[in-house]
C-alpha cells in the first residue's frame, strides 16, 4: 500500500455525480490525512514548506489522469457520471 492509497480513497469517496469544489474536497478527514502526509514528507532538505492542500491537488490530478475523476467548470465529478 502506497502512502497515497488511503488519501486517494478518501478523495474518491468524497466526489460523486454532483460537481464538488476543491475547498469542499479538502476538508475534514481528507485535510487531516493530507497534512499528516505533508508532515511526514518534510525533511531538512525540503525547500520551502510542504503543505497539505498541494498534496490533495496532486492526488486529484493523479486520479484525473487515471481516468477515475474529471474536472468540470463547477468542480470535480466521477468519470462517466453526468452532472
Amino acid at each position: 500500500m502506497t502512502k497515497y492509497e488511503k488519501l486517494d480513497a478518501m478523495i474518491f469517496a468524497s466526489i460523486g455525480h454532483v460537481p464538488k469544489r476543491f475547498v469542499s474536497i479538502n476538508a475534514g478527514p481528507v485535510r487531516i490525512e493530507s497534512e499528516r502526509i505533508a508532515k511526514d514528507d518534510a525533511t531538512p532538505r525540503t525547500r520551502g514548506e510542504v503543505v497539505g492542500w498541494r498534496i490533495v491537488d496532486r492526488r486529484l490530478q493523479a486520479l484525473r489522469k487515471a481516468g477515475k475523476i474529471r474536472a468540470t467548470g463547477k468542480g470535480w465529478v466521477r468519470a462517466g457520471e453526468e452532472s
